[in-house]
């Protein structure tokens, strides 16, 4: 078994992000969440943005995304950037929300439809721009990079649209009301 003693965050860092991604792959899937813990915070620091954002003032109380949900059936876009990650398609979001959502550890959740669970999801662990389209040529889309993991997310979020949000404070408001 992978014991997080015998790993240093020097040691993590000094890897090849393909190598620390595969390690916390297999971390996570020995159940070795100290080790996993380690390298999903290196791995953080790597995709943490070099610019600071200033809230945009879209939510009252300015509030982090903690969870973005999009419909997107069949994969559509979706590739694989090795064992237990993958990008998703573009989508137009705020990419102020997304850096906001990253430091805080959001979630991400792709859906068939908003009535059925979401069927691939995990940690937001970075973005990257894609080229504007030539109908939406105002529209920069945003790529997810994403930390798969099993457990699959209720559709969150108002409107009829194809993506929803679920704020930090709509989390907070439903962990109270478990209480």
């Amino acid at each position: 078994m992978i014991k997080a003693p015998d790993w240093s965050t020097e040691r993590l860092r000094a890897m090849e992000t393909a190598q620390l991604k595969q390690l916390f792959a297999n971390a996570t899937a020995r159940g070795a969440a100290e080790l996993a813990a380690m390298c999903e915070a290196v791995l953080a620091e790597r995709s943490t943005p070099k610019r600071v954002s200033v809230p945009g003032g879209k939510r009252p109380g300015k509030d982090v995304v903690s969870e973005f949900h999009f419909v997107c059936e069949g994969d559509r876009g979706v590739s694989s950037d090795g064992d237990g990650f993958f990008w998703t398609g573009s989508w137009i979001v705020s990419e102020d929300e997304v850096i906001k959502s990253i430091q805080a550890g959001g979630r991400l959740a792709l859906h068939s439809s908003r009535s059925e669970m979401s069927y691939r999801q995990g940690k937001i662990l970075d973005y990257r721009k894609t080229v504007p389209d030539m109908v939406k040529k105002r529209n920069v889309g945003i790529e997810f990079l994403v930390a798969a993991d099993d457990v699959a997310l209720a559709w969150f979020g108002d409107g009829t649209g194809e993506k929803g949000y679920r704020w930090a404070s709509d989390a907070r408001r439903n962990e109270q009301a478990e209480r």
